[in-house]
């Protein structure tokens, strides 16, 4: 493509992406401006309530709701979009930053529900509800504390054991199933629970389900407003290439090609596979460094007890700094499965698997050959002859003057 041509071509590309981010920003105001009204009118109805039968099926029809997006936000799609990742794409997941805020609010809704339904199984003694939904109450209790625990488990592996979340996630393959029935059940479960104190169609029900659908208006709109702050904008380094390309520092159409793809690509995705490329790097060269020293002190011609014990250190500091690697690689892939990622950013992604892979590889193979030939050198030293010194030519000890 001709330089005029490219002009062109980046010109009407800034302008379509300055309209498409400004519509993206009208929408995170009226996103804010929907949670802050939703918020305002469902504390208001909560804080006027017509008795405490009110409050227990509002919460009620609150859980109930709780079942219905997840089947219909979630489990339905991930089975309608098999390897495709629906979630990500819904709340803008495509980088380490964004993983963790909307794993952390995530988490924070998690122990609402998990709260509020600790409080409707509690309070069914005091409204005298049917032994039935008792005992539905705390079966829902127990589930609820099941997500509770996973999240935890997914911080707690994550960050610290990211081999236990790689072995879930390989044998969870059909615990969609398994949670998508789960859901169902409950949701039609307390939904004659709720049936025993309201009917349905009622002015009271109507009420109920008003603040039960503002509050989840309200959390709905949140997350999808805390993914929209998240994204960064292109424009900058799109009006720089057309800048560049305008003054001629650009004109060979590989480079523009390759720096109009390294312009949707996310900074912060960019730091983090940067930092990661930085790391592997320098565990690789410290792996290498120990391997090597070993190698010397073992390999002189009568080492010492102290150059053993340094081989053996210098063996197990190298074993030390690649199984933190190998953690680091678990980590990283986790992570990228839960990312959703364009063909330019798969691209830097894909470049540091490599490395990662070509690191853990000839760190293993270092150490394994290192390994052996401490080995075969310890098996040499011991089966080496001492040499006998007659007992008589062993020099007496001097013996002190009185």
């Amino acid at each position: 493509m001709e330089k005029p041509r490219w002009l062109d071509f980046l010109s009407a590309r800034l302008k379509s992406q300055i309209s498409l981010e400004n519509g993206e920003k009208a929408q995170s105001w009226a996103l804010a401006l929907l949670c802050l009204i939703c918020v305002g009118f469902a504390f208001q109805a909560v804080g006027n309530p017509e008795g405490q039968s009110f409050l227990y099926g509002t919460k009620i029809l609150f859980l109930i709701f709780f079942h219905l997006l997840l089947i219909l936000g979630f489990y339905l799609p991930s089975l309608l979009q098999k390897g495709e990742k629906p979630l990500a794409r819904l709340l803008g997941i495509k980088d380490f930053t964004g993983l963790m805020a909307v794993s952390l609010v995530l988490t924070f809704y998690t122990v609402v529900v998990f709260m509020l339904s600790h409080q409707t199984a509690a309070g069914t003694g005091e409204l005298g509800v049917s032994n039935f939904f008792t005992f539905v109450a705390w079966t829902h209790f127990l589930f609820a504390g099941l997500y509770l625990l996973g999240c935890l488990f997914y911080f707690t592996s994550l960050f610290f054991f990211p081999n236990a979340l790689v072995k879930f996630v390989e044998r969870s393959g059909k615990s969609v199933y398994v949670f998508l029935s789960l859901h169902a059940t409950f949701f039609f479960l307390l939904g004659f629970g709720y049936a025993e104190m309201a009917p349905i169609g009622s002015p009271t029900f109507f009420e109920q389900l008003r603040v039960a659908g503002l509050f989840w208006i309200f959390i709905v709109t949140s997350i999808l407003l805390i993914s929209q702050w998240l994204r960064e904008s292109s424009v900058p380094a799109l009006a720089s290439l057309e800048l560049e390309v305008a003054s001629g520092k650009l004109e060979r159409t590989e480079e523009i090609l390759e720096r109009f793809k390294e312009a949707f690509v996310l900074k912060r995705l960019s730091f983090w596979i940067n930092r990661l490329s930085h790391t592997v790097a320098t565990k690789g060269h410290e792996i290498a460094q120990l391997t090597h020293e070993a190698v010397n002190f073992v390999s002189r011609e009568k080492p010492t007890e102290i150059d053993l014990r340094v081989v053996e250190e210098r063996h197990r500091r190298a074993d030390h700094v690649y199984k933190k690697l190998e953690k680091e690689n678990q980590r990283f892939l986790v992570s990228l499965s839960l990312f959703e990622l364009t063909d330019a950013e798969r691209t830097k992604v894909e470049e540091l698997r490599d490395q990662f892979s070509r690191e853990l590889r000839n760190g293993k193979l270092e150490l394994a050959s290192v390994r052996q030939r401490i080995d075969e050198r310890l098996v040499a030293l011991k089966n080496q002859v001492p040499v006998q010194v007659p007992v008589e030519k062993i020099p007496a000890a001097p013996v002190a003057s009185k």
